[in-house]
């Protein structure tokens, strides 16, 4: 049975919905789009099927997810996101070289890079990470970022997650041996100096 805790709180409230292991990872991953069961298991490494089951279900009954052909976020589920982002932040200062073992994932970034946009580019652009694609839609107001293709991207870039990563967390920006960018030089600068390098 699921536990409360029981105080007139809004954080007590909140934790009661979503203060459970890995509810809130889930809600993250999602944020990029909507994800089939499979595919939440294979990005949340080290979550059991059974308990995975659980949390979705946990999670629908409390309308922050819903079900079609795959787990989406409902309103209520996406406005969390500033709550994700804000625990995001407060996590990178904690946040040192990766430890042997720890799970990588440019989607992982993705999610990061919808926090740090500065919000002075317009333009559309796919990042192509280890074989998954990425769109970005850039406004004056905000960045859309998702899984998925862009069809006529003003940018392309692709190549393996991990060079990608430091492509954007690289203050200097230096494009890597290994990433192939297509679009315009100015396009390409244009993306990539729309978002923070860090949560500074």
């Amino acid at each position: 049975m699921k536990r409360s805790y029981d105080q007139f709180c809004g954080l007590a409230k909140a934790l009661d919905v979503v203060g459970e292991r890995w509810t809130l990872l889930i809600v993250r991953n999602l944020l990029l789009g909507p994800q089939r069961y499979s595919d939440l298991l294979r990005d949340l490494p080290g979550i059991t099927t059974n308990l995975l089951a659980q949390r979705l279900q946990e999670m629908e009954a409390q309308g922050i997810i819903e079900k079609s052909d795959a787990y989406r976020l409902t309103p209520l589920g996406l406005a969390l996101e500033p709550a994700i982002h804000a625990l995001g932040r407060w996590g990178f200062r904690r946040m040192r070289a990766p430890a042997r073992g720890e799970y990588r994932s440019f989607a992982l970034l993705a999610v990061a890079l919808r926090r740090r946009y500065r919000r002075n580019a317009t333009l559309r652009a796919e990042v192509v990470a280890d074989g998954v694609p990425y769109r970005f839609t850039l406004t004056k107001a905000r960045a859309e970022i998702g899984r998925g293709d862009m069809p006529s991207p003003d940018v392309k870039l692709t190549g393996p997650g991990k060079s990608l990563a430091r492509l954007f967390l690289d203050e200097k920006r230096q494009m890597p041996a290994d990433v192939i960018a297509e679009g315009k030089a100015s396009a390409v600068r244009a993306l990539l100096s729309a978002f923070a390098a860090s949560d500074d």
